[in-house]
């Protein structure tokens, strides 16, 4: 901004410069006053045209800080949607499924199906060896990224079976 100001300034000045170098030259000629009037019109008329110039970029920056903020919007609408419907897809877990199916390349329905048959979708599930949503052994829970979290939380416990997934473990379920 403050570089077009000073743009602005030296263009006046020049012009300023110029239409002085031009009444000096024309001193002779009796319409000195008309032609001093008519050059400083013009100079007045360039300042008009870089304001106007200052004021459409201000309101460019303008609009495209509120497209920025309507993308943002929609975006997070969008995002509350996906979850409002993995949830009624997947149950209470789904907005989880969803997220972790989508950063480990995996499809969130057959996470779902695999959390079903091997917990009911019961984090707190345990059979004596294997716990959690996904029946994870707590050696194999604590060698993934997730492992440092409570093996019965659900939701390290999805991210971990996803991550696995990734990882080319898939076959380690039986329900899969």
């Amino acid at each position: 901004m403050k570089e077009i100001r000073y743009m602005v300034l030296i263009t006046v000045v020049a012009l300023v410069i110029a239409a002085v170098a031009v009444v000096i030259a024309e001193a002779s000629n009796n319409d000195v006053h008309d032609r001093e009037a008519d050059l400083f019109k013009v100079a007045r008329a360039d300042v008009a045209r870089v304001n106007d110039s200052l004021e459409a970029r201000k309101q460019a920056e303008r609009d495209a800080a509120y497209a920025q903020q309507i993308a943002q919007l929609q975006a997070k609408r969008e995002e509350e949607r996906r979850d409002a419907e993995a949830a009624s897809r997947f149950g209470s877990w789904g907005p989880d499924l969803v997220e972790a199916a989508g950063m480990y390349g995996q499809d969130a329905a057959v996470l779902y199906r695999v959390m079903s048959c091997e917990s009911g979708g019961n984090p707190q599930a345990d059979n004596g060896v294997n716990k959690g949503l996904f029946q994870f052994h707590p050696g194999t829970f604590a060698g993934t990224p997730y492992g440092s979290a409570s093996i019965y939380d659900g939701r390290s416990q999805i991210f971990a079976a996803a991550w696995m997934w990734s990882q080319g473990r898939k076959g380690e379920w039986g329900c899969v």
